[in-house]
């Protein structure tokens, strides 16, 4: 036959014993038991004990909602801060498209000025190129 060993459980009111599980950070409350009859509750260091605690309780929420405020306002601007930095590849293939065109355009119009009108028209063709891209870049949001 072995002898019982002593534990932290206390008995309740059924008989059976429960282990006493601390449920916050007061480690001196740990070891007390949780459920209150009555008559304990009707006593005033209960009363001033519970009303303590609704207040910490309210306290520690009011700030949590300040914070949770506070980190969905700063998550949204995260967001609208990555969107502006990404770089849209369909409008810089436009911007230097439309820079590369025109430069090379602006380029070739001196071979071509011997032949006129062709000169003319590729000296258009490359201004109107390069002020597309410039405006392609400019005008990106």
């Amino acid at each position: 036959m072995s002898i019982p060993e002593a534990s932290d459980q206390e008995p309740s009111p059924g008989g059976a014993s429960e282990p006493a599980k601390p449920k916050g950070g007061r480690t001196s409350f740990a070891k007390l038991r949780r459920e209150l009859s009555d008559d304990e509750l009707a006593t005033p260091a209960v009363q001033k004990l519970l009303l303590d605690d609704i207040d910490r309780l309210e306290n520690e929420a009011t700030s949590l909602r300040d914070f949770r405020d506070k980190y969905h306002l700063a998550d949204k601007q995260s967001a609208i801060l990555k969107e502006k930095q990404t770089i849209h590849v369909s409008q810089e293939v436009v911007h230097l498209g439309c820079f590369s065109v025109g430069s090379a355009s602006l380029g070739y119009a001196y071979n071509l000025w011997n032949s006129q009108p062709a000169g003319w028209i590729a000296i258009a063709f490359g201004v109107v190129l390069v002020v597309a891209g410039i405006a392609a870049k400019v005008l990106r949001k």
